[in-house]
């Protein structure tokens, strides 16, 4: 709030008044010493690069990168759409899926600003995709793989996709798939930060909004009492990945038969 009185407006004084105010002011702005004129145009002239430069900042503020998280395909916009059906465009041009997939299959997809992916599941395997959306053409990569175990998965939860900003962190995008017991998956960034993952029908899907994830990130999962029942890495690695999971019969479902296997858990979608 300013401490100066308010300056009523010309319609409000009287006309002599007025005139000579405005005498005057033309008279005290001729009589000005030159070093006050640059004082005031240098002053002018900063002001306006403040104002430029604050316009800057406040649209970089004002316009975040997008973050949209969509379980199926009813909840495509119009850009998940487009990431979704040029997978499935590049699988047939590169001689198709491994699997027959088509959008009907589509489970969960995510997208952060121009990067997007993509993520399909039928009763015969899986395919995800991962864009750099631009305005012409995209470029990204593309895995399709038939079931080995659809039945299994490797503990509680089965990362299928993931993609991140740089090599093991930044701002992450993770879909994959869950069994029953989950009711609630949280990825921890790693500095105390965490996301909360959306789930449905056995799917999951998590797009972080800051770009500070971890290489120590981890996926953390509870069940209905809010117990946490599994915790692993976020990003694999050769430790991380030497591991194994097996049915009730001992079978193993994933990983490499050797030390202490954990138990696989069925996926009932």
């Amino acid at each position: 709030m300013s401490d100066l009185p308010g300056v009523p407006a010309d319609r409000d004084l009287p006309p002599r008044r007025a005139e000579r105010m405005r005498q005057d002011l033309l008279r005290a702005t001729r009589e000005r010493p030159r070093h006050a004129r640059r004082w005031l145009a240098a002053a002018v002239a900063t002001g306006l690069t403040l104002v430029a430069a604050g316009a800057v900042v406040a649209h970089v503020r004002d316009e975040p990168a997008v973050q949209v998280l969509a379980m199926g395909p009813g909840e495509l916009d119009g850009t998940l759409r487009r990431a979704a059906d040029e997978c499935l465009e590049w699988a047939g041009r590169d001689g198709g899926f491994r699997v027959p997939l088509g959008l009907s299959d589509l489970a969960v997809s995510a997208r952060q600003g121009d990067r997007a992916a993509v993520l399909f599941l039928s009763g015969a395997g899986y395919a995800a995709c991962d864009f750099e959306l631009g305005r012409r053409e995209s470029s990204g990569g593309i895995n399709s793989e038939p079931w080995a175990h659809r039945e299994w998965l490797p503990g509680p939860v089965q990362r299928l996709s993931l993609s991140s900003s740089e090599a093991d962190g930044g701002a992450v995008a993770v879909l994959g798939r869950v069994t029953g017991r989950v009711h609630r998956l949280v990825l921890e960034h790693g500095d105390g930060r965490t996301t909360t993952a959306r789930l449905r029908d056995g799917a999951f899907g998590i797009v972080t909004r800051t770009a500070d994830v971890r290489p120590d990130a981890e996926l953390v999962s509870y069940d209905a009492a809010g117990h946490e029942i599994d915790r692993r890495p976020l990003f694999p690695g050769p430790r991380r990945d030497e591991q194994c999971w097996t049915d009730p019969a001992g079978t193993v479902m994933y990983g490499t038969l050797g030390g202490t296997c954990r138990p696989a858990e069925r996926w009932n979608r």
